[in-house]
């Protein structure tokens, strides 16, 4: 058996004392230089995340630059309009026509409500029912005339001729326009070379069943606003059959601060079974303004 003495046992002790004391230092040493790294990569993963941050806001800044892009308005050059006078209100159905007539009418009944209906082509307007309500906005530019009238006598007035100037604007003979589908919209616009401005119409079709249409037009800088809606009925009687345009409008000066009410006619076509077809307008209308 082997012995150790007490200074080999120093020596013994403080080499391993010294070695483990190395190895605590290079431990030590080690722990700090990981921590080191990972500082350094939490620091690179950071501004790597902040650089992707970075690229996202300015991808999505410009996505939503790219969404706020107008509408791009084509201009129409040619627009049809119908014959005036007595003739304008009239059609002869032609005999073709009237075999369609009779066979649409079999599945009718007097009262029965018509948008469930589906009607022969020859009686719809190649257009639909939003853009259709446009036509009373065409001559817009006479509101501007009338946001200019300081007297509530003479603006009211102006109202009236523009209110009136809507219903020339019609089709050839007696036509129906197209049912808007659910979510439907319509745009568009009317320069006026007078005020160097533009009137801008929106409307969308807001409910099915019942259909309702929502509109809105509007001219800043010649001062008016136009907001609305209309439920559209259809009714059958027999030989007639009325469209009734349930709903209001409302005409806002902004400069005045008036509001004018305003509501619809309907429109009557008689002569489906015999005689000349013929469609009319009727009903009770107002146009009221609390405030002047």
């Amino acid at each position: 058996m082997a012995t150790v003495s007490d200074q080999e046992l120093f020596h013994l002790n403080d080499s391993a004392l010294e070695n483990h004391h190395l190895e605590n230092d290079a431990f030590s040493d080690k722990s700090e230089r990981d921590n080191l790294e990972e500082s350094e990569n939490e620091l690179h993963e950071n501004s790597r995340k902040t650089n992707e941050s970075e690229s996202d806001q300015s991808e999505n800044h410009g996505e939503l630059s790219q969404e706020k892009k107008g509408t791009t308005y084509l201009e129409q050059n040619y627009e049809e309009f119908g014959e005036t006078g007595e003739c304008s209100q009239t059609e002869t159905v032609s005999d073709e026509n009237k075999g369609l007539m009779w066979i649409l009418l079999k599945q009718l009944r007097p009262g029965m409500d018509l948008s469930r209906v589906v009607l022969p082509t020859f009686i719809l307007e190649p257009r639909s029912f939003l853009n259709k309500l446009s036509d009373y906005y065409y001559h817009a530019d006479l509101l501007s005339q009338a946001a200019l009238e300081e007297d509530s006598y003479c603006r009211i007035k102006q109202v009236l001729r523009w209110y009136l100037s809507g219903f020339y604007k019609k089709p050839k003979g007696i036509k129906k326009p197209y049912n808007p589908i659910l979510g439907e919209t319509f745009r568009c616009c009317w320069f006026h070379p007078q005020t160097n401005s533009h009137t801008f119409y929106i409307a969308e079709q807001v409910s099915h069943h019942p259909p309702v249409s929502a509109f809105h037009v509007s001219n800043r800088k010649d001062g008016f606003c136009i907001t609305g809606s209309i439920l559209a009925k259809s009714k059958f009687y027999g030989n007639s059959l009325s469209a009734l345009l349930d709903g209001q409008a409302k005409l806002t000066f902004l400069s005045s601060g008036e509001e004018y009410v305003i509501t619809m006619p309907y429109a009557h076509c008689k002569g489906i079974l015999y005689g000349t077809m013929t469609m009319e307008l009727g009903g009770k209308v107002t146009i009221e303004c609390e405030k002047s």
